[in-house]
């Protein structure tokens, strides 16, 4: 009974032990299947990630070249002597350049019409054609700023017919003047299959992914299925529920995993990679989208191998357990051991599978890619990259050689640096390759270096090469992608040229347009100096130009001059005077002509007008010449003429009248004496004798005025010179109570002038002030010395003043408003004043009185002598 029960616990035991080891390895073939998936995904994803910005970097640098290339285009507006024919066959060259890349350059003017463009067939269909009602028209004429977007076009195909209306890209730049005014704009247009044929299919290779584009409004604008272009993206979900639109906004480049429906409308898991696509006022998206499934097949495939294996191992175990019952512990071990080997058999397989996996997934990768290991070991190395470098997949992998196809002597790569972690070797090796640490893939690095005969070809290649981490997050690989940009480098290259090119051209046109400016400067300061107005004229008489502005004669400026007939700003009653003149000009007959014209303030102005030939042109020039002055003077002349012969003619009369006056003068004291009348005969003898001596004086001040004297000049004291004149009108001033100051200044200087001459203009003076002041009046008379250079003297009385309007003819010959008097006597003074070099100033007021101001001048031999005495 004991060994019954001993042998059944036994056998409780053993079948516990088996129960308990299948549940185990069920579980642990669970739990390796689920962290091998999330690993094998994440594996994918990352180098999914890597492909998506690579190509979304591509279109990025492809499109900013053709935006530069369009701002040089722009340049050109502003290239003074450039011809038409010229521009086109820049845009041309920048066309052919291209290889055809791009659909269409134009040029569009101020008002969005295209008159410029290549190819010639796509300009037949669109020149003339207005763009100002296109949005990215409106936004580069608002912004003055590039700007790249979509557009819609309706053009014909190159080699076809009609018209396809196509879903491009736009690249437009602005063509501003030297002041930044907007003058039209260059654009391209990129059709969206041309971006579709270069990088989206051409990173499609991989059957099990499709890539698609996303617009800034989350809506298709490239995908395999036809029917989802132009649908948004929103019906896409994350695996925890979060629509995929969110990812968008917020513009960052990723990867995850969602769920959609696939083409025949089931729910499906996908693995979506997408990166940002930055153009100026948009952002695109370009993601590639893998199923699930198809991700994890190879591993599922294994999986299900794994669990046959393992059900054959459980049958296994239970036959080795039912042994074990009947054989011993010893034999269950060793089955249990043999399980063991078995399962590190399968695992090992299961990971060359993976590894398969892998090599499909980067072989099929349009990139040029290849991955090292921590020893440096090549142990992928793609198809793309074979093609570019020349050197096969089997001569590289499982060696450390792959620098030969770059370099000649055997130095690191990115990737062999990225493994190290060696940053000084980074700038060491590509210190002058432009290297950088990347803006798109975390940890990754990229340069840009010039290699000589790579592949057959001359190339310049762009390196990325990121590192590749274990669950634990330690670098176990690393992965480098090369691109061949050499187009993109020589047009850059073509394109500095040409602008340095253009550049010199600029500031040559710069320099010349400035020396053009400084000579049409020079000659407009001559031309608006001289007191002529010259009209410019077409051989219709209509204005071309004017020398100067007509706002102030006529009330219009010279905009409202240009363009119009001459003969419009001509008066009706000279207007057909100046077309008969007119007519002769153009017979070739120049003669000047003179015209009378009323200014707007009603004043009368004489014109001369001259015209003239424009050599070698069939334009004319009027010169317009105001001699209203010079007929002024002309008749001032003739006046002065006429004035000079009646003095003349005074002169003589005065000195055939001066001896009998002198006879009669003598006469009427000798009877005086005898006769000695009284009463009425002694008054009429009296106004006899005043009126005799009044002839007198008049003839006098005519000879004086008819025939001066020249000074006889001496070295006199100006004090001296007033006192005796002061003294000559001591009655008149004792007669009128007048009171009289004088305030000369000390230590003035002796003057060189004729005292007797003086002394006459300074009576003259008193005699003027006396007459006007009334009884009781104040006079002051006063020097000064400014300087050593003139003696200022001024006579001011408290008169009644002058009228303003009679100051300018005070000096006038026979001006007077007394009612006796010649009108000779202040004209006779400004003359002997002028004689001396000096200047009479008269200032006064009506009512106030009058201030004589006479300046004269100190000789340098005066002030001399002055120097000597007081020393």
């Amino acid at each position: 009974m004991k060994k019954s029960f001993f042998k059944t616990r036994v056998r409780f035991s053993i079948w516990l032990t088996i129960s308990a080891t299948i549940i185990l390895i069920i579980l642990l073939a669970l739990t390796v299947k689920h962290a091998r998936e999330k690993a094998m995904v994440e594996q994918f994803s990352r180098q999914q990630e890597t492909i998506v910005n690579g190509v979304a970097a591509g279109i990025e640098d492809f499109i900013a070249s053709l935006e530069q290339s369009m701002i040089i285009l722009s340049k050109l507006s502003s290239v003074e002597g450039i011809r038409p024919e010229e521009t086109l066959k820049i845009i041309k060259a920048i066309y052919d350049d291209l290889e055809g890349k791009i659909q269409l350059i134009a040029r569009v003017n101020e008002d969005g019409i295209v008159f410029c463009g290549y190819p010639l067939v796509l300009m037949g269909a669109i020149a003339g054609k207005s763009f100002e009602s296109y949005l990215f028209f409106q936004k580069i004429k608002e912004m003055r700023e590039p700007y790249i977007g979509q557009v819609a076009l309706s053009i014909p195909e190159q080699g076809k017919g009609e018209k396809t209306r196509f879903k491009s890209i736009v690249i437009g730049v602005p063509e501003l003047n030297a002041r930044g005014e907007f003058t039209g704009l260059v654009f391209a247009t990129l059709k969206l299959s041309t971006i579709i044929d270069r990088y989206v299919n051409s990173a499609n290779d991989h059957a099990s992914s499709n890539f698609w584009i996303v617009d800034d409004n989350g809506k298709f604008i490239v995908h395999s299925n036809t029917k989802l272009i132009g649908r948004d993206v929103g019906f896409i979900t994350g695996d925890k529920g979060e629509p995929f639109q969110k990812v968008f906004l917020k513009g960052q480049k990723g990867y995850g995993e969602y769920v959609l429906r696939n083409d025949k409308g089931k729910i499906e898991k996908k693995i979506i990679a997408y990166a940002p696509i930055y153009l100026d006022d948009e952002q695109w998206f370009f993601a590639s989208s893998t199923p699930y499934d198809t991700v994890i097949s190879l591993f599922r495939e294994a999986f299900v191998n794994i669990i046959l294996w393992a059900a054959s191992l459980i049958v296994v175990a239970i036959i080795i357990g039912m042994s074990i019952v009947r054989s011993g512990a010893k034999q269950l071990r060793l089955k249990e051991e043999l399980k063991r080997l078995k399962e590190i058999e399968d695992w090992q397989g299961k990971l060359i599978r993976e590894k398969k996996a892998m090599e499909g997934v980067i072989e099929g990768s349009p990139v040029p890619t290849l991955v090292i290991n921590r020893e440096h070991k090549v142990i992928f190395w793609n198809r793309a990259c074979a093609e570019l470098t020349g050197y096969d997949a089997k001569d590289m992998i499982g060696t450390n050689k792959h620098y030969c196809p770059f370099y000649s002597e055997k130095r690191p790569l990115i990737a062999d640096i990225i493994i190290d972690y060696n940053i000084k070797a980074l700038k060491k090796y590509y210190g002058t390759k432009s290297v950088q640490r990347s803006e798109t893939v975390e940890g990754a690095y990229e340069a840009r270096d010039f290699f000589e005969n790579l592949g057959g070809k001359d190339r310049y290649l762009y390196f990325l090469a990121a590192p590749i981490y274990d669950e634990k997050g330690e670098i176990i690989s690393a992965i480098e992608t090369i691109q061949d940009v050499s187009k993109e480098e020589k047009m850059a290259q073509h394109l500095r040229e040409y602008a340095e090119t253009l550049q010199n051209e600029l500031a040559e046109n710069i320099n010349l347009r400035k020396e053009r400016e400084e000579l049409y400067n020079y000659l407009q300061s001559i031309v608006d100096s001289l007191p002529d107005k010259i009209f410019d004229l077409s051989s219709d008489g209509i204005i071309n130009y004017v020398s100067k502005d007509m706002k102030r004669e006529r009330g219009v400026g010279s905009k409202g001059i240009k363009g119009k007939h001459f003969t419009d700003f001509v008066a009706p009653e000279h207007r057909e005077l100046v077309l008969r003149k007119w007519a002769d000009a153009k017979k070739g007959i120049f003669l000047p002509w003179e015209i009378e014209a009323t200014t707007r303030s009603g004043s009368k102005r004489n014109l001369l007008i001259t015209p003239r030939p424009v050599k070698g042109t069939d334009r004319y020039v009027l010169v317009q010449r105001d001699i209203t002055e010079l007929k002024n003077l002309e008749k001032k002349y003739y006046e002065s003429q006429k004035l000079a012969a009646v003095g003349q003619l005074s002169a003589g009369i005065a000195h055939e009248v001066r001896n009998p006056l002198s006879s009669i003068k003598m006469s009427l004291k000798i009877l005086e004496k005898r006769i000695q009348p009284a009463g009425n005969d002694l008054k009429r003898f009296k106004i006899a004798q005043r009126e005799v001596e009044h002839l007198e004086k008049l003839v006098n001040d005519i000879l004086i005025f008819a025939k001066p004297a020249e000074p006889k000049k001496e070295s006199s004291d100006i004090k001296k010179i007033l006192e005796h004149a002061l003294a000559m009108v001591e009655k008149l001033v004792s007669d009128k109570h007048i009171r009289v100051q004088t305030r000369f200044e000390k230590d003035m200087p002796a003057i060189t002038v004729d005292s007797a001459m003086l002394e006459h203009a300074f009576l003259n003076i008193y005699h003027n002030a006396i007459d006007a002041m009334d009884v009781e009046g104040n006079l002051l008379i006063s020097t000064k010395r400014l300087g050593n250079e003139s003696v200022v003297i001024e006579i001011d009385d408290n008169g009644c003043g002058i009228d303003k309007e009679d100051l300018p003819h005070l000096f006038n010959p026979f001006f007077t408003r007394k009612k006796y008097g010649t009108g000779l006597g202040l004209s006779q003074v400004k003359k002997i004043i002028e004689q001396h070099g000096g200047v009479i100033e008269i200032l006064s007021v009506k009512g106030e009185g009058t201030k004589f101001i006479v300046t004269l001048p100190i000789s340098q031999q005066d002030m001399k002598v002055h120097t000597a005495m007081s020393e």
